[in-house]
């Protein structure tokens, strides 16, 4: 009599294979976003494990109700807070729609990613959790990565922790533009005003952010975006320290880069 053969469980997919299939859906709706109501009956943006995939899906759906084109072009100004953004964000974005198979079922690789989702939902990764003691889950996540725990991790959350890592470095870089942008507008607008301390904070300014362009060169093709975002705002607080209206100073930032590092700034006399 033969033995009964003993059933293995299901081997749950490899991130690489849910991220893959994450990246073939979001290629398919952005080539043609009529697809996206047969992938929504089976996704919602919480079943993306990459935080910008989860972002995309839900401003494609958020365009589609309002009767807006869902475009790339419409869709990036709405994506300021999640994964890549800024000049990263729509090479990326066409080279999923590029690349994306035309030959892929969609809705199996939906419903494949729908059901990777509830496995994770439903398997909470052992010790402690990431939003109860943030402090204890780094430190455990630490050792098991320094053991070569992998199955131990909770890769998902490392994976925003290290994103987010990046985004404090471009959000420095930023602030570092908004001050010098800040003195500067003062500077000249205010020449009667001048003091020694605008003159070293621009300097000190500019010394730090140089320091983070050089450390990580991956900064640079988002100086541009950078120095935008940092004038929105150094345009604000300029108005609140100088008493001006906000009008008093141009709309679109009129220095360069170069202006913004390397313009002289002498010393005032005392």
């Amino acid at each position: 009599m033969p033995l009964a053969t003993r059933e293995r469980p299901p081997v749950s997919p490899a991130l690489n294979e849910i991220l893959e299939a994450e990246q073939t859906v979001i290629g398919r709706i952005l080539r043609d976003v009529t697809e996206y109501r047969a992938v929504a009956k089976f996704l919602k943006p919480e079943d993306f494990t990459e935080r910008l995939h989860w972002g995309v899906f839900a401003e494609v759906g958020a365009l589609i109700e309002a009767g807006k084109p869902a475009t790339i072009a419409a869709i990036l100004p709405r994506l300021p807070s999640v994964g890549l953004s800024g000049a990263l964000t729509r090479p990326y974005l066409e080279m999923l729609v590029a690349e994306a198979s035309r030959t892929a079922d969609l809705r199996r690789v939906a419903q494949f990613l729908a059901r990777a989702a509830h496995e994770r939902r439903s398997k909470r990764p052992q010790g402690a959790g990431y939003e109860e003691d943030f402090y204890l889950w780094a430190n455990q996540q630490a050792e098991r990565l320094r053991r070569g725990e992998w199955s131990r991790l909770d890769v998902l959350n490392l994976a925003e922790e290290i994103e987010d890592l990046g985004r404090q470095l471009y959000n420095e870089l930023e602030s570092r533009f908004r001050l010098i942008l800040l003195h500067l507008l003062k500077w000249d607008h205010q020449p009667e005003r001048r003091t020694r301390s605008w003159t070293s904070s621009i300097k000190v300014q500019r010394i730090d952010a140089k320091r983070l362009i050089d450390k990580h060169e991956s900064l640079e093709p988002r100086i541009s975006e950078a120095r935008v975002e940092a004038y929105r705002l150094a345009r604000v607080e300029a108005a609140g320290e100088t008493g001006l209206d906000e009008q008093a100073f141009p709309e679109e930032c009129p220095y360069s880069f170069d202006e913004i590092m390397t313009r002289p700034i002498p010393w005032p006399q005392q």
